[in-house]
């Protein structure tokens, strides 16, 4: 397989770029553990991004990581909005924040809009017209359960968000995996599938995959592409390497049109995350899917 083929076409579904308002919640310790535990180096980008907290520091980290996403033969990084909380972290990544630096990259970078858990749900969802229609965000990012009241994503308070996304033709981005709530049961993709079920032209993209839930994943995946134009996406990034991740490449190859690449900077060194994907064994047509035009079809790129 010849990766210069996808050069300059790769999305990335989940990349958090080294700047101020994300930096509280990827601290070092934890960003070289990850790193490690998935076989990487540390971005260099992100490594420039600790030498301060000033606007001057994340310009030189920015400029480094799209260095790197070229390199890499990134087209587009997808970044969520957030708020957040887990193990004593915080995130606060705010809706306008996300448009601004999507125009000061020139494109590279693409926002996803956030849920505030202290916000009510439907004026959160009321906003979503402005969010999509005048920041130019390309859809949601849910993380229910790391609102500092933890809640499934079935719950029935967050029906008028998928409500409104569906309204508005845009994916919704659900956190999930090992660190997506107090325990394993918030990333359980039975509780996506309820959401899947009662909007069924609603893409659900899982970030993470639901990892640790891999074939439950799939199969939700596969029975939610039979009963409507929308359903459940899997983008697995960093637990494509994990222990039990070889699934996913089966995956992949068996449902091509329900996968989407994303690295997980700064858990996922873009490069050698996509040197590590190009030996995966897929086929061409799975491999472009993964790789860009599944993302392109959701994000209307």
């Amino acid at each position: 397989m010849n990766k210069e083929d996808y050069m300059g076409k790769i999305i990335d579904f989940r990349l958090r770029p080294p700047t101020a308002p994300y930096k509280g919640f990827f601290p070092e310790g934890i960003v070289r553990f990850a790193n490690f535990r998935f076989g990487v180096d540390t971005p260099e980008s992100y490594v420039k991004s600790l030498e301060s907290e000033s606007g001057e520091a994340d310009q030189a980290a920015l400029e480094l990581l799209y260095q790197e996403i070229d390199r890499a033969g990134i087209r587009v990084g997808l970044m969520n909005g957030r708020h957040s909380h887990i193990l004593g972290l915080c995130c606060h990544v705010s809706d306008e924040y996300l448009s601004e630096l999507s125009k000061a990259s020139g494109g590279k970078l693409l926002g996803l809009a956030g849920v505030n858990g202290d916000v009510p749900f439907t004026e959160t969802a009321a906003g979503l017209d402005r969010a999509v229609k005048e920041l130019g965000l390309k859809g949601l990012c849910i993380e229910p359960g790391l609102f500092q009241e933890p809640m499934y994503a079935d719950d029935e308070r967050l029906m008028p968000l998928y409500e409104k996304c569906d309204e508005l033709e845009v994916p919704v981005l659900m956190m999930t995996g090992p660190f997506a709530g107090p325990d394993l049961t918030y990333t359980d993709p039975v509780r996506f599938q309820h959401v899947a079920q009662t909007f069924p032209d609603l893409p659900l993209v899982l970030g993470h995959g639901a990892y640790p839930y891999v074939n439950e994943a799939i199969a939700a995946a596969m029975k939610s592409s039979a009963i409507g134009s929308g359903g459940i996406f899997l983008s697995p990034d960093v637990y494509m390497f994990s222990a039990g991740g070889d699934q996913f490449v089966k995956g992949i190859e068996w449902l091509p049109d329900r996968f989407l690449f994303g690295s997980a900077y700064p858990f996922g060194n873009c490069e050698q995350h996509l040197e590590m994907t190009f030996k995966l064994p897929l086929s061409e047509e799975a491999m472009s899917r993964y790789l860009y035009e599944n993302a392109e079809d959701l994000l209307d790129l």
